[in-house]
């Protein structure tokens, strides 16, 4: 069964008057929504296409910040003379995905920035990057067929003059300590310490502190009578830790023993008065100086035990001695220079460890008792003393005079008298301190 359905309608009727015309609203819904929805449609689509150009801002910024860093830490690493430095900028833009000349790329790296407030500083390096972009949709609303996406960084290098001595513990109080004897004299160089403790230096009782200044990460505590005399002032307070400077060096290869448990003779008349000569090598169980020594140049790896050198005996070297600290978990080779000893140990100038006197191997347990260059000791050590995982204690007389010292430490301790000396020319060490780059701009 079939049902017919009739479907009917009316026009409406035409106005009367030109009058009535104008006022005839049918249908005027129709061509309204019409003309919202193409509107509507139309920045919605401007909307997407400006997110695009906001979304490709923002890689476009990290490819700046990432070329600005890698500029700024090739001179973090080598200095503001080093080679490569807008190379290093230009290779990690790349690998971040914007190469010069590509894809309507333009990529522009400099050292020293080319304006803004570091503008002629040879520690920052900017990096500019833009790039074209055709107009889609947004090209009924712009006049141009394309826009320009454009960012800037500037990463800049903070530098300080050459440090003598740096505690690496990070978080412990009294990282760096003055006991109340203490008088200490830092010739030409300052103190760093990278504790964020509330008492990260301390000078107790009557100590007494010279330096050309102090950059510590946390604060310090001092006694009344204690005397902190900086060139540059009051210590600063809340800087950056300062990374391990030897932190790319390890110890030496190697297995066996070339010697064990060595110690010289009492006295020197087996060599007729003169010194006795001592050779490079492994020496397992430790190396102990009982008389007058003197070492050959060359690699001193003390396998577990003590370096150990006994009151009244006098050790020197050549140039170009490295003495290292290692051994097993619970045995690792510390330093003991007694009162009274005379040392007078310099480091090599050349090759992978120049500049290193003392080198204690990184896997020593931290704690433990501390590594002691003890009191009336005379000691020029031209070179730097490593100790990265324990304690150096400096204890009583000892002097380092005569060249370059530099003492790097978990912790470090001085109770005694003592200067030393930042002449470092030749030991391959900078005249000044480098940070890490931080984005500035």
């Amino acid at each position: 069964m079939f049902t017919k359905i009739i479907v009917t309608w009316s026009l409406p009727k035409p106005p009367t008057s030109r009058r009535g015309l104008w006022r005839d609203e049918s249908g005027a819904t129709a061509v309204i929504t019409a003309i919202t929805f193409m509107l509507l449609m139309g920045f919605t689509a401007l909307g997407v296409e400006v997110g695009s150009w906001y979304a490709e801002r923002r890689a476009l910024q990290t490819a700046a910040d990432a070329a600005a860093l890698g500029a700024a830490y090739r001179i973090y690493k080598e200095g503001k003379d080093a080679e490569g430095i807008v190379e290093s900028g230009v290779y990690d833009a790349s690998i971040n995905g914007f190469t010069n000349g590509e894809d309507g790329v333009n990529l522009t790296v400099t050292n020293p920035p080319a304006s803004g407030p570091n503008a002629d500083n040879d520690y920052a390096a900017e990096a500019i990057i833009g790039k074209q972009r055709s107009t889609l949709l947004s090209s009924m609303f712009l006049s141009n067929d394309e826009v320009t996406i454009r960012t800037r960084a500037v990463a800049v290098v903070r530098v300080g003059g050459p440090f003598c001595i740096l505690a690496l513990d990070p978080t412990g109080g009294s990282a760096l300590k003055f006991g109340g004897t203490a008088d200490l004299n830092l010739e030409n160089c300052g103190l760093i310490v990278n504790s964020d403790s509330s008492s990260a230096m301390n000078l107790i009782g009557g100590s007494i502190v010279g330096a050309t200044y102090a950059d510590i990460t946390g604060n310090y505590t001092k006694s009344n009578n204690s005397t902190l005399d900086l060139d540059e002032g009051a210590p600063n307070i809340g800087v950056d830790p300062l990374p391990d400077p030897f932190a790319d060096l390890n110890i030496p290869s190697g297995t066996g023993c070339d010697y064990n448990n060595f110690q010289t003779a009492n006295n020197n008349s087996a060599y007729g008065g003169a010194p006795q000569p001592l050779s490079p090598g492994r020496y397992c169980g430790g190396l102990r100086v009982r008389n007058i020594a003197h070492m050959a140049p060359g690699n001193y790896v003390i396998v577990g035990g003590t370096f150990k050198v006994v009151s009244g005996a006098v050790l020197t070297s050549d140039p170009g001695v490295t003495i290292f600290l290692t051994g097993s978990a619970g045995s690792y080779a510390q330093v003991d220079i007694s009162g009274g000893a005379t040392v007078q140990i310099e480091a090599p100038t050349a090759g992978t460890y120049r500049g290193i006197a003392f080198f204690q191997d990184r896997n020593a347990s931290t704690g433990g008792s501390p590594n002691m260059f003890n009191g009336g000791s005379t000691m020029e050590i031209k070179g730097a003393i490593y100790i990265s995982k324990q304690e150096v204690q400096f204890d009583g007389g000892n002097t380092s005079s005569g060249g370059c010292t530099k003492i790097v430490a978990f912790r470090i301790e001085f109770t005694g008298n003592s200067d030393i000396d930042s002449d470092c020319t030749g030991y391959g060490f900078d005249d000044e301190t480098r940070r890490p780059p931080k984005l500035m701009e």
